[in-house]
């Protein structure tokens, strides 16, 4: 079915879900009307531009030139797709990655002008989760409702990485850049790790039993990652040898996604099942931030890895935008995507 049939899954929709320790309050206007979009699954930032990609479930790929200010429905052939996973190549940014729930991977060379199915190798098209790393080889892995696959031609072509992974369905990706060193996160609740040169995936032990969502390794201590769940938020400094819960101030065991402030590591964000959560403790405490988006959730959260304090949220056929660390918000709604034609 692929992104858990959106009842869990790396970035899910939940809708059946109804640090600091302050929250912040914001003035905001009135949250909008749903788009007909869908839930925004992925979100992607072009590094060293003001291009954002959002996938959503059942309205496509859209694109903003100005930081998720305006959007842009993609068309050609990635329009109407359920976009379940995005990932830019750093190195390479014309070179952008779509995941999809039972069509596999796309790919385009021009910064998303155009696309092209990229699943040579690709033996499940159900993907869950991308990552490329941004150093030498700059590996691009995609997680699927099958197991995990690795690319070592920017995506052209895919080939699985089988050996030692005990539960196939990965639901989420985390590389430590330039290591070799990838995590996966799965449907039962369990943490792999896959070090440079290994032929096999090293399971951990379980991480709440309940699957895992999210995955974020933290950019001056890789030893360290947080791991977001349906049973709560969890921390390891061990590489994923121990895991310990990280939810204190966090109202909601429901974790759909968690970030680390890349400016600034100590700074993390909870999209939750009860709202967004930010933490300036690296975990310890929580509290929650008012978004002004009224009782929307967000399944996926982007932070602009070279402008910190710019955070994207993904909602129902929305975007929340910040620019400040979460001072204030701003949520924009995707345009429509044009009605199915009926068949004759």
């Amino acid at each position: 079915m692929g992104v858990l049939g959106w009842a869990f899954g790396v970035r899910p929709a939940l809708l059946a879900f109804a640090g600091l320790t302050a929250s912040i309050a914001v003035a905001a206007p009135s949250p909008p009307v749903a788009s007909g979009a869908g839930g925004v699954m992925a979100l992607a930032i072009v590094p060293s531009s003001a291009t954002v990609f959002a996938g959503t479930a059942t309205g496509g790929l859209y694109v903003s030139g100005d930081r998720g200010e305006h959007w842009t429905l993609v068309g050609g052939a990635v329009a109407g797709l359920f976009i379940s996973a995005l990932a830019v190549d750093p190195a390479e940014t014309s070179v952008v990655l779509a995941g999809t729930n039972g069509a596999g991977v796309f790919r385009s060379v021009d910064g998303g002008r155009e696309w092209t199915e990229s699943n040579k190798g690709l033996s499940n098209l159900f993907v869950e989760a991308l990552a490329v790393d941004p150093l030498p080889p700059r590996a691009a892995y995609a997680a699927t409702d099958g197991g995990v696959f690795q690319s070592l031609d920017g995506g052209r072509s895919w080939q699985e990485l089988r050996e030692g992974l005990s539960e196939p369905f990965v639901t989420a990706l985390a590389v430590v850049p330039g290591s070799g060193v990838v995590y996966g996160g799965t449907k039962s609740g369990m943490v792999v790790r896959r070090d440079k040169g290994a032929a096999r995936w090293i399971a951990g032990p379980p991480v709440g039993r309940a699957p895992v969502r999210g995955l974020a390794v933290h950019p001056t201590s890789p030893s360290t990652l947080y791991a977001a769940t349906g049973a709560g938020l969890f921390k390891s400094v061990n590489a994923g040898e121990v895991w310990s819960s990280a939810g204190t101030g966090l109202t909601t065991i429901a974790i759909l996604a968690v970030a680390i402030d890349p400016v600034s590591a100590g700074r993390l964000y909870a999209c939750t099942g009860s709202g967004l959560f930010r933490s300036g403790d690296s975990g310890a405490r929580w509290g929650s931030v008012d978004t002004g988006s009224g009782a929307m959730l967000f399944n996926t959260i982007a932070i602009d890895r070279e402008r910190g304090g710019s955070i994207l949220l993904g909602g129902e056929g929305a975007v929340a935008r910040s620019d400040d660390g979460g001072k204030s918000w701003k949520t924009v709604t995707l345009p429509a995507p044009p009605p199915a034609e009926e068949e004759p």
